[in-house]
């Protein structure tokens, strides 16, 4: 079931009561993204995929024409190739192919290529790929109208609400909240809210780890405000510093816990306490993607 990203903020909201509002609701958004980006590297989220041969040994995994649903070059990668696929109704035995038999990463003229070496599978056969594909952010139902003067969007744009009030196109699309669905005029248009299809069991670990990062973004915050000349604001500043951070460790192993991560990997790294997205830099470097998945 797909969950919206504003269900995720009510939850990570409640969970800092009382200090949310000391971080910019477009920020608190930018740390549930955060929370999901390193989710999908922790669990490795699998699809599968049947892919019908057309005689050659190469298949195109990026651009127009890919073959699997949902992959996303530089975090994707083939688990396993079932050649021929088996026919489950008649209770065949699946025959996978050698790790040698396939290369996932051949590159020829900006596309990525499955590539068979030792295979070209007819076009009245089947392979079954199960890959490695995130959970991604897709557009829901939920929408929202709004008034704003001269916004200057366009359809499909993606877009946020920022520190300001003002609704803006996002840099990227992975930092977004809502894509344009409709524009009725230079002053009016509704953007559909997203959403993302993860695991209904990881809901709440999630969140915990949402609240994680918006509290080390708190204690970000406050760790700068603590260079204070006057020393009563410094020592409250260095106080809430290390309250945020420690509960921002709680938030996180219970994250950890959750997912059977051990203690010893070292912190997670949040997206930052940046409130403008504008001028934010990109986190991860070098994710520069939204996320979307078919399930």
């Amino acid at each position: 079931m797909s969950i919206l990203i504003s269900v995720f903020l009510a939850q990570v909201d409640g969970l800092i009561s009382g200090f949310n509002a000391e971080l910019a609701q477009v920020e608190r958004y930018r740390q549930i993204k955060a929370a999901i980006e390193r989710y999908n590297n922790d669990a490795q989220p699998r699809s599968s995929g049947d892919v019908t041969g057309d005689a050659g040994r190469y298949y195109p995994l990026t651009g127009d024409s890919a073959v699997l649903s949902g992959w996303v070059d530089g975090f994707s990668r083939v688990e396993a190739i079932e050649y021929p696929a088996a026919t489950v109704a008649s209770d065949e035995t699946p025959v996978y192919l050698e790790r040698e038999d396939w290369r996932d990463d051949y590159e020829a003229s900006s596309v990525v290529y499955l590539y068979l070496p030792h295979h070209a599978p007819a076009a009245t056969e089947t392979m079954r790929i199960t890959y490695v594909a995130p959970y991604l952010w897709t557009v829901s139902s939920t929408t929202t109208s709004v008034n704003q003067d001269g916004h200057g969007l366009s359809v499909d744009d993606y877009v946020y609400l920022n520190s300001s009030g003002s609704w803006v196109a996002a840099a990227e699309a992975r930092i977004a909240t809502h894509q344009v669905s409709a524009v009725a005029d230079g002053d009016n248009f509704t953007a559909k809210l997203l959403e993302i299809d993860v695991p209904t069991q990881d809901f709440f670990a999630l969140c915990y780890l949402g609240a994680g990062l918006c509290c080390q973004a708190l204690a970000a915050k406050y760790a700068k405000a603590s260079d204070s000349t006057i020393a009563a604001d410094s020592t409250t500043h260095t106080t809430r510093t290390g309250e945020f951070s420690q509960r921002a460790k709680e938030f996180i192993g219970m994250y950890q816990a959750h997912m059977g991560i051990g203690q010893d990997q070292g912190p997670v790294q949040g997206a930052g306490d940046f409130v403008d997205w504008d001028t934010a830099p990109g986190w991860p470097a070098g994710r520069q993607y939204l996320f979307h998945r078919d399930r």
